[in-house]
């Protein structure tokens, strides 16, 4: 019969092997026998949460430190487990035990700095680096490390710059703007109009990662030319609440949305270090308040649109892969996604399948993803919908599929190539896409949740009737929404075959309401307000 150092090697090995199910249960089977024996209690809280178990992960390895209190991997695993439930005070305990254990770990180094970053604490947060720089020589670890310093030095600097009388006064705005994220075009937007509403910007670039950027040419110069030193009162970070880190003595703003009905631990405990919170929509705003963040420090100010005259801007010539060209087609119904399960894509398609016909005089025009390798995923993702489904690429009207990074000039031509928007998203923070969509005259087709009700209604756009639903992958343990797929199917039909009786606009409305002058003047008047600027 196996001993138990035997049966925990075996399960060791499986759990490094990828085959967290079997070893869970051979971890179990030690406690059966050994109810009190610390690594099986360790990993197989480790395996509970890895399976989003968090609360039961956490609890078991709990119970394993108490048993073995200098058990180091269940110490660094406890403080990650705790982050996640937003008990971030104990995590840093966790890892400070850790480190005591174990004092040439780098990745415990790291995740102290970046504790002592996100609180302000420059002087221990570099001191740190520069410990976790002389004991890991790994180029990605020293890639993060050199960009880590960068922001603490930059932190030091603006610090500086708020007490010196001799600076003019202005506002200094944390975000990634160089690439084609959401989050950076909306930087874009957001500081050009600041500036041209008379704000003096200092312009910082989050610099995380290695991503990929725009060229400079399809980047405003004038963003470039925004690196001046300014006497701030505050800082305004454009990203998610894990990614801002304060800088002393001024105050914490940070810009960012949510896509489902309430916010994980972890960013509810972040946000709640951060001096006030700006979102773009009250779906937003009550995800925060569900997590019990303090109403009066969570603020509405809505995105924006570009207000373009759809004729002035040249529709894309976009052709499919038999030579099809997508102007033939008079319902040209435009989707901009992500490939992740939030935006759905699933069962967009699968309606598209399900709903249309190869003689429609309809296309779907969808792009999907920002990197390579899109093809390939959507044709995978057909392959099952066309076995679900029982219906073919070649049995619906067709599909105009775009991949890679393209410009916000090159957007614009792609939505003017279109008649129609399009989304089956689970939930939306903003849905820049669709709301320039609106904003060029497209009719809309919008499930009806999350920010889609802040600018958009059944008067201008058609609604998709949607439940909350549980949410799955990054989301999952939240609620999101699920857009009916039935009364989809029936709006689709719809618009394909009478498009001239289904017209609705919301270009008025949107920039009427929405223009980014507008969401740019809000911003100003909310921080005013918060004694920002």
């Amino acid at each position: 019969m196996p001993s138990i150092h035997d049966i925990l090697t075996e399960a060791v090995a499986l759990h490094n092997g990828g085959q967290p199910e079997r070893a869970a249960a051979l971890y179990r089977d030690i406690l059966a026998v050994l109810p009190a024996e610390p690594h099986s209690l360790h990993l197989l809280g480790l395996q509970m949460r890895r399976a989003g178990r968090e609360a039961e992960g956490a609890a078991l390895m709990a119970r394993s430190l108490l048993l073995a209190p200098t058990l180091a991997p269940a110490l660094f695993n406890q403080g990650r487990a705790l982050q996640d439930l937003g008990r971030l005070d104990e995590a840093v305990a966790h890892f400070r035990r850790k480190l005591e254990l174990d004092p040439n770990c780098g990745v415990t180094v790291m995740r102290l700095a970046s504790e002592a970053l996100a609180c302000g604490r420059l002087d221990e947060a570099g001191r740190l680096l520069r410990r976790a720089a002389a004991l890991e020589a790994d180029n990605e670890f020293a890639s993060r490390l050199r960009r880590s310093l960068e922001r603490v030095a930059t932190s030091q600097a603006i610090a500086r710059d708020a007490a010196d009388p001799s600076l003019p006064p202005g506002l200094v705005v944390r975000g990634a703007f160089r690439d084609n994220s959401g989050y950076a075009q909306k930087v874009r937007q957001f500081v050009r109009h600041l500036v041209d509403a008379g704000v003096r910007i200092r312009l910082v670039d989050l610099n995380h990662g290695d991503v990929d950027n725009l060229p400079d040419g399809q980047i405003d110069p004038l963003l470039g030319t925004l690196d001046r030193p300014v006497r701030a009162k505050a800082v305004l970070s454009f990203t998610t609440p894990l990614l801002v880190e304060a800088v002393p003595g001024l105050k914490t703003i940070n810009y960012t949305v949510f896509e489902a009905l309430d916010i994980p631990p972890l960013w509810a405990a972040h946000s709640r270090r951060h001096d006030h919170v700006v979102v773009a929509t009250a779906s937003s705003r009550q995800a925060w308040l569900k997590a019990g963040h303090p109403a009066d420090r969570v603020h509405i100010c809505p995105e924006g649109v570009e207000p373009l005259d759809p004729g002035r801007v040249t529709p894309a010539a976009i052709l499919d892969s038999t030579g099809r060209r997508l102007a033939d087609y008079p319902v040209r119904i435009l989707n901009v996604s992500d490939l992740n399960s939030r935006k759905n894509l699933e069962g967009l398609l699968r309606v598209w399948l399900r709903t249309t016909r190869a003689e429609d005089a309809a296309a779907l025009l969808l792009k999907a993803g920002k990197g390579e390798g899109v093809s390939g995923s959507i044709r995978n993702l057909l392959v099952r919908l066309t076995a679900e489904t029982g219906r073919t690429m070649e049995q619906a009207a067709p599909l105009f599929l775009v991949g890679g990074m393209l410009s916000e000039t090159d957007m614009m031509s792609l939505h003017a190539a279109a008649t129609h928007y399009w989304s089956m998203s689970h939930g939306e923070g903003w849905d820049l896409p669709m709301a320039q969509a609106g904003a060029m005259g497209l009719t809309l087709l919008a499930p009806d949740h999350s920010a889609y009700r802040a600018y958009l209604n059944g008067r201008v756009a058609h609604m998709i009737p949607s439940r909350v639903t549980p949410a799955l992958d990054g989301y999952r343990g939240r609620d999101w929404w699920t857009p009916d797929e039935e009364e989809a199917a029936r709006l689709l039909r719809a618009v394909i075959d009478d498009p001239d009786g289904t017209r609705r606009s919301a270009r008025g409305h949107l920039l009427e309401q929405f223009s980014w002058r507008s969401a740019a003047h809000r911003l100003i008047g909310l921080l005013r307000d918060l004694d920002a600027l």
